[in-house]
């Protein structure tokens, strides 16, 4: 009998996790990789005429928001195949998928597999505000997608829209070269801006199972009020902390920020009311500034897989009903965090925002899938049940965090762990 075949799309982190796990179970994986590269969104790509949508958004000088293990190989790269975009993916009436690719400077060609996991994450197409008068702003626009290094905005005055992590490095690292910076908080306050070491340790060791699981929010968001009281310290500009508690809200990790703020380099303005073509800028507060070079959206991503019909992922009309027009944005109708209800054999993996690091949840998920097309754990429920979990997981969503469309994806990481890893017969597979 022959190994069933499963196509995996995107060779980063997650997607080799996912071929050696299929090759672990006795799996035939190939994996579909764009670029000639593996690492995905982690490997910095510089920009240039050849390349000038990157899948990475890495900037020359990121660090990762999470503590990282070293990981060994295992001889995965004769299962990739390299400069290969998956262009559709279409599911058959035995419940196989048809998938069609083209590697490049070769012809289309399509393959079916018994079972795909899709592992192309969530950090790929830039979402951009919508102000009035973008068009006719005469100055550079870009998403910070596409930001790399700080010299391009040397002695240049840059407005950087949005304050979670990476408007927050991008505007500290300009502030040593620009002129000025502005950076513009969209909802009037900055975030909560906790420390990246805590007593000398990465703040995600502290992240415990106890903590996330068993303490009551009440006594975390003390905690972690105290923590930024006693090593960030409140904001140097009187009205800017935040007026949420830090658990309705993906935290930011920036510990020099404020020192920008107090010196001067870095000047925060509320949200953009308009743009305007003499390169000057409005804002909500009737305040403005002129000779404005460059704007960085700091703004996110959407969630999109360009390969698949959308309801497949959001859940289609009647799920979209339920929710308001910025949250539907980016709405992810999955079970388990990973499977549609009504597509069989197709997984989503990675695509979670974890308050922790997301590989060994990546991982987590590639052994789950492996194991439930191997047997080894049983099939999903009803599709009835399964979207009554999703729509129960969206409801605790939606209570703890204000309504964004960053929100539509968090995650706490024991709980995601532990959804995966408490049936007995799938543990002692392993």
């Amino acid at each position: 009998m022959s190994k069933p075949q499963v196509a995996i799309i995107g060779a980063g982190p997650t997607g080799l996790a996912s071929i050696k796990q299929c090759i672990a179970d006795n799996l035939d994986p190939v994996c579909f990789e764009a670029t000639s590269y593996t690492a995905g969104l982690w490997r910095y790509t510089e920009i240039s005429e050849e390349n000038n949508d990157p899948h990475s958004s890495c900037y020359n000088s990121v660090v990762i928001n999470t503590s990282k293990e070293i990981v060994e190989k295992f001889q995965l790269i004769p299962h990739i195949k390299f400069n290969t975009t998956v262009l559709n993916l279409t599911i058959l009436p035995d419940k196989r998928w048809n998938v069609r690719c083209v590697t490049k400077g070769e012809e289309e060609t399509e393959q079916v597999f018994d079972y795909v996991m899709v592992c192309t994450g969530h950090h790929r197409y830039p979402r951009l505000p919508n102000y009035q008068g973008m068009d006719q702003f005469q100055g550079n626009q870009i998403h910070s997608h596409f930001y790399r290094v700080p010299s391009d905005f040397a002695n240049k005055r840059v407005v950087v829209v949005g304050c979670g992590n990476s408007g927050m490095d991008i505007s500290v690292e300009l502030s040593g070269v620009a002129s000025q910076v502005y950076i513009c908080t969209r909802r009037g306050t900055l975030p909560w801006i906790l420390p990246r070491l805590l007593h000398g340790k990465p703040i995600d060791h502290y992240n415990s199972r106890f903590y996330t699981t068993w303490l009551p929010s009440f006594v975390k968001n003390y905690f972690i009020k105290r923590t930024v009281k006693t090593t960030i310290g409140p904001s140097p500009i009187p009205g800017l902390d935040p007026k949420t508690n830090p658990s309705n809200s993906h935290p930011t990790l920036k510990t020099n920020f404020y020192d920008c703020l107090s010196n001067g380099t870095i000047i925060v303005k509320p949200n953009i009311s308009r743009l305007n073509k003499d390169n000057s800028i409005e804002f909500l507060d009737n305040t403005k500034v002129e000779n404005i070079d460059a704007i960085i959206y700091a703004t996110g991503y959407k969630i999109e897989f360009p390969f698949l019909d959308s309801k497949i992922v959001n859940g289609g009309g009647e799920v979209l009903k339920m929710f308001d027009e910025e949250y539907k944005e980016n709405l992810v109708w999955l079970y388990k965090r990973m499977f549609p209800p009504k597509y069989p054999n197709i997984a989503f993996l990675g695509l979670v925002q974890l308050i922790g690091a997301i590989f060994p949840l990546s991982e987590m998920q590639a052994r789950y899938i492996t194991s439930q097309i191997t047997g080894h754990i049983p099939s999903h429920p009803p599709i009835s049940e399964m979207n009554k979990e999703i729509k129960e997981h969206q409801a605790s969503l939606q209570k703890r965090y204000y309504t964004s469309a960053r929100h539509t994806i968090q995650g706490d990481y024991f709980q995601e762990l532990d959804n995966l890893g408490t049936i007995p017969a799938f543990l002692c597979n392993n």
